[in-house]
């Protein structure tokens, strides 16, 4: 049995072991993500606190459970990125990507300084216009071609070097046609794998005991719980935040300026129009280096605003109240537009949703205990989680920057 087939019994049989708690998540790449994270937080505690504590360890575990359920489906990273659980605090993360390797020849005779024409093994694929390079090293040279005749190439320039017969000769991939008995160009499909280590989040939570009695009293509530909730609300948003901010920064596809100033002869309408011609070309800019469009767009509230107003906006029908991005609609149903209020004003993340980025999580939303400050009355509880994240491709995000209305327009 190989090792992938082993891999994956192994984690059907953890969503098979969790499938109470899976039960109504349809998505199965989500399912077998929260199943492994689920047997993460069971180890997690039977292990370390159990080590550790005298403390009631049911609690902990039944609040970690329905928090794992409700918050990890809500980052914004399983719906936008690659999600990889961790089996440890540290491991390997996975990317496929695919690398156009050149066309490779050589020389079968001595090409001579001050001359244009070199002598190679086989033509295949080079044609006029093309750039070949020759050598390698301190002596390697580019040079245009200008003709080709069988196995004999005519340069546009002259030669500065002399290069001895068995000299490489290398073109960049261009198209896979060939000839009978020419060289065969290379597409090879790349599996990366790349280290990390898992970070740690973590906030307290404290409350007094007479707010606890108070709250119960009169509205019939657990402070406890409701302390615990937000605080998990607030950690989604920091983790939110923190991937959308590596998309930005690392944002390889490039950037495209678009004045939010209307220029003399546009009517406010006519002009609101070109932020959209901006996104085609920041989109055009992803495609030319993934062969693939982009898929979804981010962006503050105020500049989702300007999406809503285009012609092109569709509100989405699938929208559910969010604790972190929310997904608000469709923009000429090509790209899913989300919104945040974490997110740097006047720009437009443009990107493709996958492996451009990873998220692995080890540890998932873990309580610790409540700890009595008898000094104080007061009780206290952290909620902690460990998890890596990693840029793999930048090529699949580009940015729409939009420049501020000039002052007195």
């Amino acid at each position: 049995m190989n090792a992938l087939t082993e891999e994956q019994r192994r984690v059907d049989a953890l969503v098979n072991k969790h499938a109470w708690i899976l039960e109504g998540i349809q998505e199965e790449r989500l399912r077998r993500s929260l199943a492994q994270l689920l047997e993460n937080q069971e180890a997690y505690t039977r292990g370390l606190l159990e080590d550790t504590t005298t403390a009631d360890l049911a609690m902990p575990q039944a609040y970690s459970v329905a928090l794992i359920r409700k918050v990890y489906p809500a980052l914004v990273a399983y719906r936008l990125a690659s999600i990889q659980p961790l089996r440890g605090p540290n491991g390997k993360i996975f990317y496929l990507d695919h690398v156009r390797e050149p066309v490779t020849t050589f020389l079968t005779a001595q090409a001579e300084s001050g001359q244009d024409v070199i002598e190679v093994d086989s033509a295949y694929g080079l044609k006029p216009g093309d750039l070949v390079t020759i050598g390698k090293g301190d002596t390697a040279e580019s040079r245009v071609i200008e003709a080709v005749v069988h196995k004999t190439v005519t340069l546009a320039e002259d030669l500065e070097n002399t290069h001895p017969k068995n000299t490489p000769v290398s073109c960049a991939y261009s198209t896979a046609k060939t000839t009978e008995g020419g060289a065969v160009a290379r597409a090879r499909l790349s599996l990366t794998s790349m280290d990390v280590s898992a970070e740690k989040y973590a906030l307290a939570v404290a409350w007094t005991t007479e707010a606890m009695e108070d709250l119960r009293a009169t509205h019939n509530l657990d402070a406890e719980a409701e302390l615990i909730d937000a605080v998990a609300g607030e950690i989604v948003r920091e983790i939110d935040r923190a991937v959308l901010a590596d998309m930005l920064a690392n944002a390889g596809a490039g950037a495209v300026p678009w004045s939010a100033t209307k220029p003399e002869g546009f009517t406010e309408t006519e002009w609101r129009r070109t932020l959209y011609d901006a996104i085609v070309d920041a989109n055009n800019a992803i495609f030319k280096r993934r062969y693939r469009s982009a898929d979804f767009l981010v962006a503050d509230p105020d500049t989702v605003g300007r999406l809503e107003k285009l012609e092109e906006f569709h509100l989405s029908t699938e929208a559910q109240p969010s604790i972190g991005v929310q997904l608000v609609g469709r923009l000429n149903n090509r790209w899913e537009v989300y919104k945040t209020a974490d997110f740097p004003p006047n720009q437009i993340l443009v990107g493709i949703k996958g492996d451009g980025y990873v998220y692995a999580p080890y540890v998932p939303l873990t309580l610790t205990p409540p700890h009595y400050d008898a000094a104080t009355d007061t009780w206290t509880r952290a909620l902690r989680t460990r998890a890596a994240r990693q840029i793999t491709v930048p090529e699949a995000y580009a940015v729409v920057t939009i420049l501020p209305e000039a002052a007195g327009t």
